[in-house]
């Protein structure tokens, strides 16, 4: 009875016995079965099943059980391990050169932007530069090639009866001219297609610009005579006289005495004045001359030297009111023909609420459109993607437009 108490009592005891010491000891041999049957089987220890499962060949040593200051030292090593555990230290390094490494890319990237703001500005500049040399080239060349050509005016009673567009050859010391009557049907800056002697109505500086927009030829100089003096021109062939007979004129006075001079020195066989090729067409009870372009286009390559692609080439451009300030289209026709745009047509926009100018790009370059809005001083560029034929370049006149000082601006609405 006394083993018994000992072996219910002590089961933990026990066991720990038994594995430390595997070989039956007498006492267990003896031991009855009824004893054995009715006695509880032995509760496993955590510790122990947690070690029976990583396998059964563990030694004793390493599944005993440790007990009193054995069982509190891990406890108290964790403790200290919690609070200055190598894994934290590293976590706290980590993220302090996580940071340190954040700061440095964002300080990049600010570096970065700087430099790309930098050139960026640096870009726009540099095109706006090379756009205002472009333009004064451009200028400058029409000035070159305008210096000797000099658009003559026919005027009987306020009105205009024919121009000659003429030419000072001094490389063959001759004169050239094409004679357009007062009815040819062609684009007048702020008018649309109308009749060229409609444009002296607006002053002698439009028709000068009609005739630099059909002819793609700058005429930047005019001189008005009487009918008389046009019609002896045109049928005598002489110019030694034309200077004396002037009756308005823009030309310098040292301009006006070089032409004088170099007319009185061409001989009457070397001037060549010919009619412009045109077909009567009519138009209600108007009547109105369309010019043949491919007979023109032969005297404009003879005389001018300018092929007809060349026109192709030139950025044409039709100018809208878009505010309906009387004659502002007009102006800004005439200053984008000065600049060597082809003005195709002009008038009104279907309404008059623009408050900024726009320019519709359909075809050709944002160089053109740039080049447009330099000549205009305003306007925003919008490029169009559906196909356009007649035109390139599309400018609706908004509030913001100011004409250039001095514009002379017509009673018309476009």
């Amino acid at each position: 009875m006394s083993r018994g108490k000992h072996t219910r009592s002590g089961p933990r005891h026990a066991q720990g016995r038994k594995r430390a010491q595997p070989e039956a000891t007498p006492e267990a041999q003896d031991e009855s079965p009824q004893q054995a049957s009715v006695e509880p089987p032995a509760p496993q220890p955590a510790a122990e099943s947690a070690e029976s499962a990583v396998g059964s060949d563990t030694s004793a040593d390493e599944r005993r059980v440790p007990t009193g200051d054995e069982a509190r030292a891990p406890r108290r090593r964790r403790s200290r391990g919690d609070k200055d555990t190598p894994h934290r230290s590293h976590s706290v390094a980590g993220g302090f050169i996580a940071v340190v490494r954040g700061a440095l890319l964002g300080l990049l990237g600010l570096v970065v932007a700087a430099a790309a703001v930098y050139g960026l500005v640096l870009g726009v500049n540099a095109f706006a530069r090379w756009n205002e040399r472009r333009l004064s080239a451009q200028a400058a060349a029409a000035a070159v090639r305008g210096k000797d050509n000099l658009l003559v005016i026919g005027v009987r009673d306020g009105q205009a009866i024919g121009f000659i567009a003429l030419k000072a050859d001094r490389a063959s010391s001759r004169v050239l001219g094409i004679a357009i009557p007062d009815g040819a049907f062609v684009e007048v800056p702020g008018q649309g297609f109308e009749r060229l002697g409609d444009s002296y109505v607006q002053g002698p500086e439009v028709s000068k610009d009609a005739v630099s927009n059909y002819l793609v030829v700058p005429f930047s100089r005019y001189v008005v005579v009487s009918a008389d003096a046009y019609q002896a021109l045109v049928t005598k062939q002489d110019v030694s006289g034309l200077m004396g007979k002037v009756e308005a004129t823009d030309l310098t006075a040292s301009a006006r005495a070089d032409l004088t001079g170099y007319f009185a020195s061409v001989r009457q066989a070397d001037v060549w004045i010919v009619p412009l090729p045109v077909k009567p067409i009519t138009v209600g009870d108007q009547s109105y001359f369309e010019p043949e372009r491919a007979q023109v286009a032969d005297l404009l390559l003879q005389w001018w030297g300018v092929k007809i692609d060349s026109r192709k080439a030139a950025t044409r451009v039709i100018v809208y009111n878009g505010v309906g300030t009387p004659g502002v289209a007009g102006v800004a026709a005439q200053q984008l023909i000065r600049k060597g745009f082809q003005v195709v047509d002009s008038g009104n926009a279907d309404v008059f609420t623009h408050k900024q100018t726009l320019i519709l790009l359909y075809h050709g370059s944002q160089a053109d459109a740039q080049a447009v809005r330099s000549a205009l001083g305003a306007g925003q560029i919008m490029a169009q993607s559906q196909p356009q034929q007649v035109t390139d370049i599309i400018v609706v006149i908004g509030a913001d437009y100011r004409p250039p000082p001095g514009a002379k601006e017509s009673s018309s609405t476009p």
